[in-house]
């Protein structure tokens, strides 16, 4: 048999009256193996942070998950969903977070029993501390209900983190306008290219939770009980607004990329008209200053006391002049 890795595990039971939180160990989950298939006793929520292929099939087999499920908890990149198999419901699901001002986008899967749910995420850290403490106060809906409504909780959880990036992401979207207006440059193109990857991809995992949602809400599934499948409406709803939050920022980035190119656009043309001023001014000047160059022996002005001064006068009122019809024609 392939060893196991020591990986903690965090198992809360609960029902109205009780709740404790523990690490486990596979070992000691065994041993308790028979407690978390007692129905009507407690509610058991298993949470594991790391996935190991050895770990994870013995608890699959602990539970009786099917092989097929094993496979895809497994499987990196999957496309959120929803199945259902004769001894639990299968959910995959993905889990958007900002963590130190890194996007973490993480794959997240479900695995609703009778009595128990098993999550098994990718990375240490989720969105779930505010479900944590309502389990561990007494008097709490989600502590007088069924497991299913713990996976409503979790779920809800999982949108108000959309919720949370995409008020981060709106943020980010205001400095870079301000940014923009004043003064558009190559970092805040690859930033705003960057967003709008991210957005794409919270459009990719939003949309087909909002099937999940819909699902769990209407087609009576496996372990939800109709009191609670109603509240999974509720979820549908918050995907609706999550998913037109998401459309709004990518038109408002695509109008920062065509604001951020007209910036660069307007401060070129700037550049440019100051030196063709600069040149149109000049071509008087040279024209000038090569006539007096010529060497011709018979030039009145050549000979003249004056006339390296007037040389110098008549360029100056020329340039002047020029300057004077630019300013009030207002091309600069």
């Amino acid at each position: 048999m392939e060893k196991v890795k020591s990986i903690p595990m965090t198992l809360y039971s609960y029902n109205q009256e009780e709740f404790k939180e523990e690490e486990v160990t596979l070992s000691e989950l065994e041993k308790e193996g028979g407690i978390l298939h007692q129905v009507g006793q407690k509610n058991y929520w298993l949470n594991l942070d790391e996935e190991d292929p050895v770990l994870l099939n013995r608890i699959c087999e602990l539970f009786q998950v099917h092989s097929l499920v094993k496979e895809d908890i497994l499987l990196k990149g999957q496309r959120p969903k929803i199945e259902e198999y004769p001894h639990h419901l299968f959910i995959v699901a993905k889990m958007v977070y900002f963590k130190e001002d890194e996007l973490m986008m993480e794959q997240i899967s479900f695995i609703l029993g009778e009595n128990y749910l098993l999550t098994f995420g990718e990375t240490e850290g989720d969105v779930f501390d505010r479900v944590r403490q309502k389990l561990s106060k007494e008097g709490t809906e989600v502590r007088s209900r069924g497991i299913d409504f713990l996976l409503y909780q979790l779920l809800d959880a999982l949108v108000e983190g959309y919720y949370r990036t995409l008020e981060i992401m709106g943020e980010k979207i205001d400095v870079m306008e301000d940014n923009i207006m004043l003064q558009a440059d190559k970092e805040e193109m690859r930033d705003i290219r960057s967003l709008k990857k991210d957005l794409l991809y919270l459009h990719k995992y939003a949309w087909p939770l909002r099937e999940i949602s819909s699902y769990l809400s209407k087609d009576d599934p496996l372990f939800i009980n109709k009191e609670t499948s109603m509240y999974f409406y509720d979820i549908h709803s918050q995907l609706m607004e999550v998913i037109d939050t998401i459309e709004t920022y990518r038109e408002l980035l695509s109008g920062l990329m065509d604001l951020s190119l007209s910036s660069v656009s307007y401060r070129l043309n700037e550049v440019m008209k100051v030196l063709t001023i600069i040149s149109t001014i000049f071509i008087p000047l040279s024209f000038i200053a090569g006539v007096y160059g010529m060497n011709f022996k018979y030039m009145p002005e050549l000979q003249s006391p004056y006339g390296y001064p007037l040389a110098w006068a008549s360029m100056g009122a020329v340039a002047l002049g020029m300057l004077y019809y630019f300013k009030k024609k207002k091309w600069f």
